[in-house]
């Protein structure tokens, strides 16, 4: 079989799909990109054990022969990097398994392998489930959260973000149990109440190729698998098994103090204060008073330390300090887009509460900090 492509178009999705090859696995077939060629379509598919993501473009079909076949990814995807923009010709003989790619002044042989030994897609259940949600908010909604997601893989439930969908709105949660991030679009509406926790990588898929889209996407999921439509690319990926925390009930509802404060001055002392904390304990503290917030950090070891001024507005009669893991913290105030953020607090033992003062239409963002104690204190 022989076929002609734009090596740039032939790159850009290779690079995309090449993102879910795992860089050891157990299944040395899951280390190469598959190739299925239909007529004038072409499509790349890339795996490991638990995601699988494709692709289709449309390439010149030379010799109108259809075929499959695949090839290790890092045959691909290095020569192709150091190629300008040109049409490039592959050329397969699926007996003898050779292979060529040439271009306007040169080309390349290698091998490829027996497409029948790479994994089959895994099908869905009768009863799954569609939803159909603008491409937008579900990158909104990951972006909001992933950060928040535990790395410890002895809890594997909170190593994703969970998806929590009712009638009239979208919940998206990540936590690690010692921070929790909950954003709740009410512009994205479900016909059943249903929910999945996506993983970690899944997730860092989708935010690769969801910048690129306009529009809607669908999800069809069931109890094992999600499948989700991105335009020109297709993404299966298992879901992680668990029941996920009841997230709500961990949320204070009754924090008495509001503190409102410009979220980069905010940010910007919180990062020049943070350089001087102790790095085994990485603590900001925040002295609350009516006349605005001092942040503070020191290192005893080192005999440093450091102190700012941000002003805010405070209630008349508070006067309170807290502390907070400083990178924890920063990550949050980056994470949102609005000019002020309003905290909400009660004491130095309870979570405090990290909102935009001003949401976008529809979107409820929520923020929950689990402070750190204060020695001596």
């Amino acid at each position: 079989m022989k076929f002609e492509v734009a090596s740039n178009m032939m790159l850009q999705h290779l690079q995309l799909i090449a993102r879910v090859i795992a860089s050891r696995s157990t299944l040395p077939i899951l280390e190469s990109v598959l190739f299925e060629l239909e007529g004038d379509k072409l499509r790349l598919t890339a795996a490991d054990m638990a995601n699988r993501m494709s692709t289709e473009l449309t390439v010149n079909n030379i010799g109108g022969e259809n075929g499959t076949f695949a090839v290790p990814e890092r045959i691909l995807l290095e020569p192709l990097k150091e190629l300008p923009d040109q049409p490039i010709a592959f050329e397969v003989n699926t007996d003898s398994k050779a292979a060529q790619i040439a271009y306007s002044n040169g080309h390349y042989t290698f091998v490829v392998q027996d497409a029948s030994t790479y994994p089959q897609a895994a099908a869905l259940s009768q009863d799954a489930i569609t939803s159909v949600l603008p491409a937008e908010s579900l990158m909104s909604g990951l972006s909001a959260t992933l950060f928040a997601t535990s790395q410890d893989e002895r809890r594997p439930i909170m190593t994703g973000v969970y998806m929590d969908f009712f009638e009239d709105k979208l919940v998206f949660v990540g936590s690690d149990g010692q921070i929790l991030v909950k954003q709740e679009d009410a512009n994205v509406r479900s016909s059943q109440r249903s929910a999945f926790c996506l993983p970690r990588k899944a997730c860092l898929l989708l935010r690769s190729v969801l910048p690129k889209l306009e529009g809607n996407v669908q999800l069809t999921y069931d109890n094992n698998y999600l499948h989700i439509e991105l335009g020109d690319y297709t993404l299966t990926a298992r879901l992680l098994e668990g029941r996920y925390p009841n997230y709500n009930s961990v949320i204070p509802t009754s924090n008495p103090y509001e503190v409102k404060v410009d979220r980069l001055q905010l940010l910007s002392g919180a990062k020049r204060v943070a350089i001087f904390s102790n790095p085994a304990t990485s603590m900001l503290r925040m002295e609350f008073t009516p006349d605005g917030i001092r942040l503070s950090a020191n290192d005893i070891d080192f005999s440093v330390a450091a102190e700012e001024h941000v002003a805010a507005d405070c209630p008349a009669d508070m006067n309170m300090r807290i502390g907070f893991k400083s990178d924890v913290f920063q990550t949050i105030l980056q994470g949102m887009s609005s000019e002020e953020v309003i905290m909400t607090l009660a004491d130095q033992t309870r979570a405090g509460l990290i909102l935009p003062a001003e949401n976008e239409p529809g979107i409820s963002l929520c923020n929950l900090l689990l402070p750190m104690k204060l020695i001596g204190e």
